[in-house]
């Protein structure tokens, strides 16, 4: 009885010591672990640290799919370009066509009322899109812009290619149908074609956007706003509920997208302690107006993120294992210590206890001495529990790598000695 307990007692032992085994293995094996048991209802969705680009969750984010209201971040984007470049003011006149004003008194269709033959300025109109989504204000700033609703989708979907999103179509600024925007609609298009990206591609543009012109979080922080002395209500939910996220964290935007084909839409961007993430959910439920399925799957996006994952500081001038030194075969020493050359961080799990290492991606093949102190070296990927950590397709994971301290060339007996060394 005795040996038969004491065997059940091994077997048992060995099971839960087998189970211990495979968790430790998944998780050196996942550095944004925990993605993996978080489970976002939405057919895609991206959370990506909004300056390094490092994506902390992933799901279906290279399929194109209809985005709706979203598309309004491009217009947005570019009329920002305008101003940066020059060419707008935030106080330039918009003047309403008929076919603008029309579409603004559509039913069933979100607006401000715009009247035709009336001037309006870039920033109230600009306010009207982002805060309350209207349609035919974000129309109205590409007819600024480019004179027709064809011409301002040239220049959409130009400018998509020119900031790196590789799946993008634009047919409208607004996110519409063809058919919905009326006589505004492009020729020889069919009536349901619907503005198009992929989830990467939303992450990116909103990246760009808010390194670009980071004053759009003013904006879109407004729960409402004004138009023509009229009160527009915002989209946004999750305005004012950070505390149901975490501790510390400020959501400040950005922008919500609802159609028939794209379902319930939501870009969110947050902050804490200086840290900001975006997050993309597209096509989660929208079963009737007041669906909140967009924002309970961001907030619990939002929160996993801040609760359960940490920015990693890496400074510059410090080392980083697996990248920490390079050969100078005529050096007086045979190696030179290697510093990071920028600040920048990582995002890990905090219950992975994470070893934060480097891998060369490019490295001065031979380096001749003098070497001297700062010389650039090489880039390196930043691993996390030897794992490679994912970034958005446009941003680099690249860190650049310089030497630490300066490196004398050895006298020649030192040289004609490793010289003789090395050939026994």
């Amino acid at each position: 009885m005795k040996i038969r307990i004491k065997s059940l007692f091994l077997t048992l032992l060995v099971l839960i010591c087998s189970f211990v085994s495979v968790q430790a293995v998944f998780a050196s094996a996942n550095p944004v672990a925990g993605q993996n048991q978080l489970k976002i209802q939405a057919n895609g969705v991206i959370a990506a640290d909004a300056k390094t680009g490092q994506i902390l969750y992933q799901k279906n984010i290279d399929q194109p799919m209809a985005i709706a209201s979203v598309s309004k971040l491009m217009t947005i984007y570019i009329t920002h370009q305008e101003i940066n470049q020059g060419k707008l003011k935030w106080s330039s006149k918009v003047k309403i066509t008929k076919d603008i004003a029309a579409l603004s008194r559509e039913s069933g269709v979100t607006n401000v009322n715009l009247v035709a033959g009336k001037s309006y300025s870039v920033q109230e109109l600009t306010k009207a899109a982002l805060v309350g989504s209207a349609n035919a204000a974000a129309m109205a700033l590409g007819n600024k812009i480019a004179q027709t609703p064809a011409k301002f989708a040239q220049l959409m979907n130009h400018t998509a290619k020119s900031i790196g999103l590789q799946k993008a179509l634009f047919y409208n600024a607004c996110g519409l149908t063809n058919k919905m925007v009326l006589g505004l609609g492009l020729k020889n298009v069919k009536s349901n074609a619907e503005n198009l990206m992929t989830t990467q591609d939303v992450a990116i543009l909103t990246s760009k956007l808010l390194k670009d012109f980071p004053s759009i979080t003013k904006i879109t922080s407004m729960p409402n706003t004004k138009f023509a002395g009229q009160s527009v209500a915002g989209h946004n939910q999750l305005l004012g509920n950070q505390p149901l996220i975490a501790k510390g964290v400020v959501v400040d935007g950005l922008k919500t997208g609802t159609s028939d084909k794209a379902g319930a839409c939501f870009v969110g961007t947050a902050e804490k302690q200086g840290k900001r993430i975006i997050t993309v959910v597209l096509h989660a439920s929208n079963k009737n107006a007041s669906d909140p399925a967009r924002f309970v799957q961001t907030e619990k996006l939002m929160h996993y993120i801040f609760t359960e994952m940490v920015p990693k500081q890496i400074n510059m001038g410090s080392s980083l294992n697996g990248v920490a030194s390079a050969s100078v075969p005529n050096g007086k020493r045979v190696t030179v210590p290697l510093v990071v050359s920028q600040n920048t961080w990582v995002w890990v799990n905090k219950s992975l206890s994470p070893q934060i290492s480097g891998k060369f991606l490019t490295k001065t093949s031979k380096l001749s001495a003098p070497v001297f102190k700062g010389t650039h070296v090489g880039q390196a990927h930043v691993l996390v529990n030897s794992k490679s950590v994912s970034y958005l397709r446009t941003l680099t994971s690249e860190i650049s790598l310089k030497t630490k301290s300066t490196m004398p060339k050895a006298n020649i007996f030192v040289r004609v000695w490793r010289a003789i060394t090395s050939i026994f």
